[in-house]
């Protein structure tokens, strides 16, 4: 049975504006889109949540007042209709909530689509979509109780501490990079995948390792229990289960990637040295995992149950602390780290991003990669 339904949704449109205000924050080419991908996240779990509400808010009302829910429904068909007609089902399922493999100019055009414009129309339908509701809360108190959205507390401070050079460093020099659409983001030099198997799951795992590394040290910045850190955190999450998933478990599908052997078993059928080792952390998984997949990252994070309680969200009634996550990401990629430096065909791959010297880079197709604001 649904479970807070209005204050769920309210929360995940406060959590894509929140993230929209991020995103305009952040100077760095590559951390936005890092960061943008947790949006589409956030917009598959509304359409879900929206259509179930407004489902229920029209058995509610009498016979003749049914078709008043149907500039409700229209909004809606209107998101859902950009979020299956774009690439952004692609990045939301491919690069956000997994790490399937895709064709490369599906990884340019699903990274590309993630840019300022877009950004815009969504959240100007976003902020359409909780004026409606919050029109049918004052119609209907005795139907809907609906608590309306805003954006969590954004701080222009954190710019200053993310241009230090511990951080993430200067916005405006290029980085080599080894993630998987690097490519297709300005500032940035990355291999392309292709060729060789193993080589793109290699490149899928060094760039989640890199997504990971890059939310940790914005969330340096970010407040102790507050709700940007909760946003981190589930990027956080849903990266390192990703990671796991593609390290040790074959077959991972959805409509839009993929089907693929785990890289484990690439590294085994390539005769990469790395191999045994790998196998040797598969044995030792953290032992709360399944509890963290299952009640975190398939209940609040990746995806949002209408059946559970709104208050699971919150950061302090998850089954772990975020220093705990963020120890056994650390460990998980230090050990895989240690796994590709046995063999050169991984170890070439398994650097953290490193800033290059001279101007600019030249990007795919001899053009410069795209900005955001260009998107």
């Amino acid at each position: 049975m649904s479970k807070h339904l209005p204050g769920k949704i309210a929360r995940l449109i406060s959590d894509f504006l929140t993230i929209g205000e991020l995103i305009d924050l952040i100077e760095h080419e590559m951390e936005k889109r890092i960061v943008a991908r947790h949006s589409l996240v956030k917009l598959d779990a509304l359409l879900n949540l929206s259509s179930r509400l407004k489902n229920d808010l029209r058995n509610a009302l009498p016979q003749g007042q049914k078709k008043l829910v149907e500039p409700l429904e229209l909004i809606i068909q209107r998101l859902r209709r950009d979020l299956e007609s774009s690439d952004m089902g692609t990045g939301r399922d491919a690069l956000a909530a997994h790490s399937l493999r895709l064709d490369l100019m599906r990884i340019v055009d699903t990274w590309k689509c993630m840019g300022e414009t877009t950004f815009g129309v969504l959240r100007s339908d976003l902020v359409e979509l909780d004026n409606e509701l919050r029109q049918y809360s004052l119609r209907y108190p005795n139907l809907l109780s609906y608590p309306g959205a805003s954006s969590f507390m954004i701080k222009t401070e954190w710019q200053a501490i993310w241009r230090d050079e511990t951080y993430l460093g200067d916005p405006t020099r290029p980085r080599l990079a080894n993630i998987y659409p690097g490519f297709a983001t300005a500032g940035v030099v990355a291999p392309m995948p292709g060729g060789n198997a193993a080589q793109d799951a290699t490149i899928r795992a060094t760039g989640l390792a890199t997504f990971l590394r890059q939310v940790r040290i914005m969330l340096q910045a970010v407040p102790r229990s507050s709700e940007v850190e909760r946003l981190f955190a589930e990027m956080m999450l849903n990266d390192y289960c990703a990671l796991w998933e593609l390290l040790f478990i074959s077959g991972v599908q959805n409509e839009h990637g993929t089907v693929d052997i785990c890289l484990l078993e690439h590294w085994r059928a390539e005769r990469f040295k790395g191999a045994d080792c790998l196998a040797a952390l598969e044995r030792h998984p953290h032992p709360e995992l399944n509890k963290w997949r299952e009640q975190v990252r398939n209940k609040t994070a990746a995806h949002v149950d209408a059946d559970v309680d709104i208050w699971s969200a919150d950061l302090k009634h998850w089954p772990m602390t975020i220093d705990a996550l963020i120890n056994e990401a650390l460990r998980t990629i230090e050990e895989v780290r240690k796994c590709a430096s046995i063999d050169v065909r991984s170890k070439i791959f398994f650097i953290a991003p490193t800033y290059l010297g001279g101007g600019e880079v030249i990007g795919l197709s001899a053009q410069e990669g795209r900005y955001w604001r260009d998107g």
